[in-house]
């Protein structure tokens, strides 16, 4: 710190005599934002990060960092209100602490001390100022592109150029290569995930890669992206597609590896160029998975610019420029709601997607042992990180006790109502309706013992009963754990309504799920429930991305206008290609 080298030897005592020195862990909590503003502190080593409080999981919520040599909460030492963000060890850091009450002594006592710290955090906040300022002109000014990201684009757009008249079966070759060489690299780079992300676990990771690259290859291939498609020989119309040119694809926390070779198989079927933009959270095994994809390109003598990541930290400034880049023709948006609905709002076409909420209809015709086992599979696969998983469980009274021995049979546990109240506590965030990030993506039994639940080990799925009133609660929102929400109804009547209730909460548009063998009943359900997705008496983690089920094989998952985007399909190259139509005279 400048302001020390200013301060003699005895003022250095006097000091250090109001200086704690304190050490956080890397990616422990220092300060949450609204706590009280009791003191500051002095960065001596290590980088922190400052983070506004967010409830989506996906969503960038990081305001910036501060490195050694900063003051840490200066805010509320100098105006006594409670803190403006939570601060997090980036890595681990080491510091000093001093509190509002030492600070006001130091002013009083020794007055060139305390004018020298108050100097010092006049500096730092006016360099904390001028950087905001800086920030907040690259969003007022989003189309002012830096140098950088012109590069890249640039870049893409000469390699995708080179692509374009590539035929059918080099493409193919291409990506066979690519799904392949992702699928032997599966395990590595699933361990590497949940290394990074600390969600999820890694066998199911492993299914989940091995899936999005070797089956959504072999649903691709052999299929037309280019050229000629089809003619209709009444009509005379001539279906040609062509690429729709740079793609820029932005990449969850929770599946970063399965989206990444997901976005790269299908972009390139369409003969596009593709900018990847992860969560900051999963920026290592993102980058792991792009230099495995690159490295094919080169053998196929692609250009390695085909495909390309955006490597240093993310921000929301750079990812608005890349948003906003003229030569950037399409967005595909996997991640919350607020980087979708920045992708709907840039002006630049947006293929986004919406939260999930699947709610579960348990009908008194249902095999109960069968969908105990189907759900519990679902739900407890990858700590219930897919989106389309279930949520919320909605059994008619007739068979619920029934259901519930199924449920514990296979692995659940049913919280009582003492356990409920305290899990409640631990695991919601109340104001927010949601989870609490700590326990997003972790597995049942962590969960259990996190939350104080005792019901000895192999804890697969956690089941909280509610009643109706607490469905507008946390309890009946989007929950990214091993965790549902249970409601008794009287009967299927009732249960349509609720499931739909449900969905209006939050998850309109995604998927929703029925156990039942009455034919009318399942059609009744599809017609009346507002999801894009209905799947019957099928795993709602499985089915959704089309393992199990007859659904295209998709990590894109649209949720049409219910949800505010602008498809139902689960996406695949054909929302990737300009199909244009060569139409003669009658």
């Amino acid at each position: 710190m400048s302001f020390l080298s200013a301060l003699q030897g005895e003022e250095l005592t006097i000091l250090e005599q109001y200086l704690s020195p304190v050490h956080f862990p890397r990616n422990s909590c220092i300060m949450r934002e609204g706590d009280p503003g009791d003191g500051c502190y002095i960065i001596d080593a290590g980088t922190i990060r400052l983070e506004l409080q967010n409830v989506e999981t996906d969503t960038d919520s990081v305001l910036g960092y501060l490195e050694a040599g900063s003051f840490l909460g200066e805010f509320s030492l100098l105006d006594g209100r409670p803190r403006s963000a939570t601060a997090y060890a980036h890595t681990d850091v080491k510091g000093r602490w001093f509190s509002k009450q030492s600070f006001e002594e130091m002013c009083q006592q020794h007055s060139r001390v305390g004018l020298m710290i108050s100097m010092a955090l006049g500096q730092d906040l006016a360099t904390k100022l001028r950087d905001f300022n800086k920030r907040l002109a690259g969003y007022i000014f989003a189309d002012q592109i830096d140098e950088d990201t012109n590069r890249m684009v640039a870049r893409a757009v000469k390699a995708q150029q080179h692509f374009e008249e590539w035929p059918e079966d080099r493409v193919d070759a291409l990506l066979q290569d690519v799904s392949q060489s992702i699928a032997a690299h599966a395990q590595e780079l699933a361990e590497a995930n949940v290394a990074e992300t600390g969600i999820g676990n890694v066998e199911d990771k492993i299914t989940k890669i091995r899936f999005a690259s070797l089956e959504v290859y072999r649903t691709i291939a052999g299929r037309s992206a280019a050229g000629l498609l089809r003619t209709d020989a009444q009509t005379r119309v001539t279906e040609i597609a062509s690429p729709v040119g740079v793609v820029l694809g932005l990449i969850p926390v929770t599946n970063p590896v399965s989206t990444v070779v997901f976005k790269v198989l299908v972009t390139l079927k369409g003969r596009n160029a593709v900018i990847l933009s992860c969560h900051r959270d999963a920026l290592k095994v993102g980058g792991q998975a792009c230099d495995i994809i690159r490295d094919v390109l080169e053998r196929h003598g692609a250009p390695k610019d085909l495909v390309q990541t955006v490597w240093r930290r993310a921000s929301r400034q750079k990812t608005m420029m890349f948003m906003h880049h003229p030569d950037v023709k399409l967005i595909l948006a996997t991640g919350g709601t607020s980087m979708v609905k920045a992708a709907y709002s840039s002006g630049t076409p947006a293929i986004g997607v919406g939260p999930g909420n699947a709610p579960v209809l348990i009908c008194a015709d249902a095999d109960l042992a069968k969908a105990a086992s189907a759900i519990i599979q679902s739900k407890s696969f990858d700590n219930g990180v897919i989106c389309g998983s279930e949520n919320n469980l909605v059994v008619v009274a007739s068979v619920r006790d029934s259901f519930v021995e199924s449920l514990e049979a296979h692995g659940a546990i049913i919280l009582r109502p003492d356990e409920k109240n305290r899990f409640a506590a631990q695991a919601f965030d109340h104001e927010s309706s949601t989870l609490k990030k700590s326990i997003v993506g972790k597995s049942a039994q962590f969960i259990a013992d996190l939350t104080g639940v005792r019901r000895g080990k192999d804890v697969r799925l956690i089941v909280i009963p509610i009643r109706q009133d607490e469905l507008r609660g946390p309890f009946g929102h989007e929950k990214l754990a091993p965790v549902l929400s249970l409601g008794t109804v009287k009967d299927e009547e009732e249960g349509l309504q609720v499931c739909r209730q449900i969905l209006l909460n939050q998850g309109q548009g995604h998927t929703a799920i029925i156990y039942t063998e009455n034919q009318e009943l399942m059609q009744r359900f599809g017609r009346e429930i507002p999801a894009s997705r209905v799947l019957v008496n099928a795993q709602g983690a499985q089915g959704c991305v089309g393992l199990g089920t007859g659904l295209t094989p998709s990590f894109t998952l649209g949720c049409g206008t219910f949800g505010g985007n602008s498809t139902t399909d689960n996406v695949t190259y054909t929302h990737l290609i300009n199909v244009k139509r060569l139409a003669l005279n009658l």
